[in-house]
């Protein structure tokens, strides 16, 4: 009977030794995952590290490539976003320097993404937008910045100096499509005897719309 109950007691205890072996084996594991991890984070830092070395020695490629090492060495983990928003920022630095601000734009998109109030990425993001001739893309993400601190000069000062050059633009591309639409105009009203210089166009200074005058001898006053 001994025997018996022997059998009995180490066959009942089998389940809980393979579980606390599987227990086990998961903690370890889970223990050196988060290790690597840990280890991962700090590599990544290292990069970037080197890699501001790099940018501020005037080596923006070498540079370029560490901050891409920084991000691929950081973890996915929404606790890293804020850490891979300043790696993509950083390496959009580099691409406006080496030319590329179309990619500049890309990853200041992708920094703003993970880090929707980083201003710094905004920022160098208007400023990727300057490079190709952007500027209303450009202004409203200056805007975006003083919503978010609006104490900051150097979008202060970005923001009035923008505000005139997208008039400026604007002014000079309303210019060029009425003077495309005078040439086509011209083409047209040629077939009746007519010219656009037939017709004026007198803006109202309370509404800044526009009306359209008949004249049949322009040429007189």
């Amino acid at each position: 009977m001994a025997d018996r109950f022997e059998i009995l007691e180490e066959t009942s205890h089998a389940p809980e030794k393979v579980q606390s072996k599987n227990e086990d084996e998961e903690l370890n594991e889970l223990v050196e995952e988060l290790t690597i991890e840990k280890k991962d984070v700090k590599l990544a830092s290292q990069a970037k590290e080197e890699g501001n070395e790099l940018f501020k020695a005037g080596r923006y490629l070498d540079a370029h490539d560490l901050y891409s090492k920084a991000l691929r060495l950081c973890p996915t983990d929404d606790e890293y976003a804020y850490n891979k928003a300043v790696y993509f920022n950083n390496r959009a630095a580099c691409l406006i320097h080496l030319g590329r601000p179309d990619e500049a734009i890309e990853d200041c998109t992708q920094s703003i993404t993970l880090s929707p109030t980083y201003v710094k990425a905004y920022m160098r993001r208007s400023q990727a937008y300057e490079k190709i001739d952007k500027l209303e893309e450009a202004l409203q993400d200056v805007k975006k910045v003083l919503k978010i601190d609006p104490t900051i000069p150097a979008a202060i000062d970005a923001e009035k100096r923008l505000s005139v050059q997208v008039k400026e633009q604007q002014e000079k591309m309303k210019a060029e499509m009425l003077d495309k639409l005078k040439g086509f105009g011209n083409t047209i009203l040629g077939k009746f005897g007519l010219s656009t210089d037939n017709f004026k166009m007198v803006q109202d200074p309370a509404t800044g719309s526009y009306s359209i005058n008949f004249s049949q001898n322009p040429t007189k006053p």
